[in-house]
């Protein structure tokens, strides 16, 4: 967490505070949380932030010349705040921008990271030149290509659909929904996926994340907004941190795959 939905609402809430100001300085209080930290702050001082994009997980802030490539990973969260109105430890980069307002960074297990990617890297390189799919930006998805990709995997659809390198933007909540939706074991090996299935999967996929979107994400356990918004997908979970199957009734099974908790209804996911 967060995953796409919550990414996308922080940048939609960002998006009408920062367009347009300049960063003018960049205070970098923890270095291991940028990559590649060499010119970081030579490279995105003094430039007008001209837009805020998003591929998958990572948020993209555009810069007049350049971006800064974003990921909150597990806790990572930003605030827009008047300067001087928050401080605590866990704050490790800060942007003071042209308007007297900071852009604060904060993550408490230090596991995001950012890095600057100038136009012309910024779709070539690492991390973004390694997303498969966005199941929301990628309108016209390659069913076969992506069914080719799964059917030479050896290891459980679950794992396969963390992968962001397939379908990019799923994280542990919504691969648990959208197997759920899409009926399919999450313990089914690759190569026993069907193409019918892997229909399925981006369909549900988009769906999910389309209604998680619009309900501001889901609000659970670490993830709550930094920006004054509640997600409310939540609500809507059938299976995830559920005990009964939304559909037969049966007691739902939580399983880890790749170290990771799973929910699923053995009895319709098959």
């Amino acid at each position: 967490m967060p995953e796409l939905p919550e990414v996308e609402t922080v940048r939609r809430v960002l998006e009408k505070s920062i367009v347009g100001l300049t960063i003018a300085s960049v205070e970098i209080r923890y270095p291991n949380i940028i990559e590649e930290i060499d010119n970081f702050s030579k490279n995105v001082e003094n430039k007008k932030i001209i837009g805020l994009s998003r591929f998958g997980k990572y948020l993209v802030f555009n810069l007049e010349d350049g971006n800064i490539v974003s990921h909150l990973r597990m806790e990572g969260k930003y605030f827009y705040l008047e300067r001087g109105k928050l401080d605590n430890k866990h704050i490790h980069v800060i942007f003071h921008l042209s308007n007297g307002f900071d852009l604060l960074y904060q993550d408490v297990r230090k596991f995001g990271r950012m890095v600057y990617r100038n136009n012309e890297e910024l779709l070539s390189k690492h991390p973004i030149s390694n997303l498969g799919v966005d199941p929301i930006l990628t309108k016209e998805i390659d069913l076969n290509a992506i069914y080719d990709k799964i059917r030479r995997k050896t290891i459980p659809i679950k794992s396969i659909l963390l992968d962001q390198s397939i379908i990019c933007g799923l994280g542990n909540i919504y691969v648990d929904e959208v197997l759920f939706k899409s009926k399919i074991n999450p313990h089914k090996i690759g190569k026993d996926i069907s193409l019918d299935s892997v229909k399925s999967i981006i369909e549900n996929s988009r769906s999910i994340l389309l209604l998680a979107i619009e309900l501001k994400g889901t609000t659970i356990r670490s993830y709550t907004s930094s920006l004054g918004v509640t997600g409310g997908y939540q609500d809507y979970l059938l299976v995830h941190t559920k005990k009964e199957c939304p559909v037969c009734k049966a007691a739902l099974l939580k399983d880890s795959i790749g170290g990771r908790s799973t929910y699923y209804c053995q009895k319709c996911q098959v």
